[in-house]
Parts: structure tokens; sequence; C-alpha cells
């Protein structure tokens, strides 16, 4: 497959990708996704995406609290 944004070849992975849904962050783990090396595009299967969409609505999904570095994109 190749990358909508820049062209190059994408490349399968599995490991940790986030989505932003409605407003909501979620962290998703252990996914199978294809990623562009050159850009670093992130794509999911319209299946694992309907999966992950069910489950959202479904709520079944563990809230946990991670800490995250907050920066000030304010300048000048």
């Amino acid at each position: 497959m190749k990358c909508a944004a820049c062209h190059n070849e994408m490349v399968q992975k599995k490991g940790e990708i986030d989505l932003r849904i409605e407003g909501k962050l979620y962290l998703v783990r252990n996914v199978s996704y294809e990623e562009c090396p050159a850009c670093g595009e992130e794509v999911l299967s319209p299946k694992v995406s309907q999966g992950l969409f069910e489950k959202i609505k479904n709520r079944r999904f563990v809230e946990e609290t991670i800490k995250i570095p907050v920066l000030d994109g304010t300048y000048g």
C-alpha cells in the first residue's frame, strides 16, 4: 500500500497508536497497522477500525491515567 500523504511504500507494524475521536484521545495497544517510514503516517485496516469503533461505542475499554509532557506552543 502507498502512503496517501507522501506516496512512499507503507510497512506493516504491530504496536501502540493513538486515536483522537470526537475530541477524546484513545491509546490503542497491541494493534496491527501500516506506517509510512518516510512521513510517519499511520493507517488502520477497515476491519481493525470497525472493531475499535465498536469497542468505543460499547465502552469495552479500560481507562487509565497516563502522565504526558505538555508543551506551550505560543511563541513571540
